[in-house]
């Protein structure tokens, strides 16, 4: 590998704004190497391995090779670099250099890289097609070394649809490829019988044909469109985590040993979907998706969210009969669902349910439900509650935050014939709510619809200890009378915790604190002092 010989002048140009490239590029002028007064070139003659430590620090193979300036003694040793770095460098140099360092593998020169790396950052303006990519990978299958990073960019103007060809790496244990901007398939043709984590960005690969070629796997990383089957069965897999943009019409999963998972897609499901899903010990799970179901003929769930909030209980002191030391006792994690719901003018045509896209998810009991309801006006939200309900009737922890875009000034709710309200009978409803135990309502602002919901949920729950309501800035004093309506609540619930806020101007406020029960929390902070 020459000091610059095959540089393009871009890549010369960045390497001579990396420190560590620059070392060794031709100037204009030269300086010829330096002896002592006595003639003898100490530093050549240092040991071997103090001289690999030193091509080393220098972080970079270019920095490197270009210490055969220096002397002869020095050429070649940049062959047995525990850690090669490739900057700016153009394909051609870059093949023959990994072609050199093979070589000196293959000969016993140096040792494989089994505690070593290869990394290789191709930058944009050499845009790279499939074919010549596969070249790039099979001359860095030999080097085998145990951690490879290769980041490069595709030619959107080759010919790309015969894919990559991914060599097995048989001693390494970490691979990460990126393949940026397109989604090119990734096609594996050996095997990796040390891989413990695998990062595959840009990229579309079979799953099904990857996993069995890795008996060791422990870590999963892939971003991949189009995506429309997830098909990962491996004993082996304990954190998988997979981003996609495309719709999915089936997700395939056994994984014994998986506790990790970490599923995004910009869009969502089929109509016709499938879910198998079996991981026994599974239990960090994150979950995001875009929705097409309705309810009625006004509201739309747009998306789902599933998050995994982690808890450790006190500290108790252990013994192990050598000595005793204190450990945090690991409590059950709490699974959220989050449900955006919004209105929709178009909710009259989606032919899902709410049901249907809650039942495509793994995980079946919920903790925490949180409902994030965004609309413009004051439409009644109650029946659409319910709904939500319908399917998480084990939750312990019930939150609702209303987004109103627009709000009315005078109060009251939408024009008699908007669907919201349907079906009417959702006041009478009883939901079974056995576990429920804090309900919050953020963005209260006191209708009779609102006081109507809060009563179905007291008559569907038997464990609610606590309630908490806040009004927003903008509420109509009008709202004064629900206040009444939640002190008759309270006193039919003397052992539940009600907190109350309202962030209202002190000075314009009309209401005596002192006329509220003991048990209810007022805060009346004014809006400057909340930021």
């Amino acid at each position: 590998m020459d000091a610059d010989g095959g540089a393009c002048e871009e890549c010369r140009n960045k390497q001579l704004a990396l420190t560590c490239c620059r070392v060794g590029l031709r100037r204009s002028r030269r300086t010829p190497h330096r002896t002592d007064g006595d003639g003898t070139d100490h530093i050549s003659a240092l040991p071997d391995d103090l001289r690999l430590k030193i091509v080393s620090d220098l972080g970079c193979v270019r920095a490197a090779s270009n210490m055969s300036l220096l002397s002869r003694t020095w050429r070649g040793l940049w062959r047995r670099l525990p850690e090669l770095d490739f900057h700016y460098t153009c394909p051609d140099q870059l093949i023959a250099a990994l072609d050199q360092v093979a070589a000196a593998r293959a000969e016993g020169e140096g040792s494989p890289l089994t505690s070593g790396s290869l990394n290789i950052y191709l930058p944009f303006h050499h845009r790279l097609s499939a074919a010549r990519i596969s070249s790039i990978l099979r001359a860095a299958a030999p080097v085998a070394p145990a951690k490879l990073d290769f980041s490069l960019f595709m030619d959107e103007d080759a010919d790309n649809s015969a894919g990559i060809e991914l060599p097995g790496f048989d001693c390494t244990t970490s691979i990460k490829l990126s393949f940026a901007p397109l989604e090119t398939t990734l096609h594996p043709t050996g095997h990796f019988a040390k891989l413990e984590t695998m990062s595959l960005i840009f990229c579309q690969i079979d799953l099904s044909d990857l996993l069995p070629r890795c008996p060791t796997l422990r870590k999963l990383k892939a971003y991949c469109w189009p995506l429309t089957l997830l098909k990962v069965h491996s004993a082996s897999l304990q954190e998988l985590k997979v981003y996609t943009h495309s719709d999915l019409r089936a997700i395939d999963i056994a994984t014994p040993l998986l506790k990790k998972f970490k599923f995004g897609s910009d869009e969502g499901t089929e109509n016709e979907f499938s879910l198998s899903f079996s991981a026994p010990l599974l239990d960090d799970v994150s979950w995001r998706w875009w929705c097409l179901s309705s309810f009625g003929a006004l509201w739309r769930l747009w998306s789902l969210k599933i998050k995994t909030v982690k808890h450790h209980g006190p500290t108790h002191l252990t013994s192990n009969g050598e000595g005793s030391c204190l450990q945090l006792q690991q409590r059950p994690h709490d699974k959220i669902l989050l449900l955006k719901i919004g209105k929709s003018r178009y909710a009259r045509n989606l032919s899902r349910s709410f049901g249907q896209d809650i039942s495509r998810v793994p995980v079946r009991s919920f903790s925490i439900l949180e409902l994030d309801i965004i609309a413009t006006g004051r439409h009644v939200y109650g029946a659409v509650v319910l709904e939500a309900l319908r399917f998480c009737t084990s939750i312990q922890r019930l939150k609702i935050t209303l987004n109103r875009l627009q709000e009315r000034k005078r109060r009251g709710t939408c024009h008699a014939s908007c669907p919201c309200d349907q079906p009417r009978n959702w006041r009478s409803r009883s939901i079974t709510l056995t576990n429920l135990k804090e309900v919050e309502v953020d963005g209260f602002s006191g209708e009779d619809h609102e006081v109507d919901l809060l009563k179905v949920i007291f008559r569907s729950m038997t464990m609610l200890e606590e309630l908490t309501t806040n009004f927003p800035t903008n509420v109509s004093p009008e709202c004064s009378s629900a206040y009444e309506e939640l002190r008759s609540i309270l006193n039919a619930h003397r052992s539940m915790k009600f907190n109350i806020y309202q962030w209202v101007d002190v000075q314009e406020s009309s209401m005596d604190e002192s006329e509220l029960d003991s048990q209810i929390v007022l805060d009346t902070s004014s809006d400057e002092s909340d930021g």
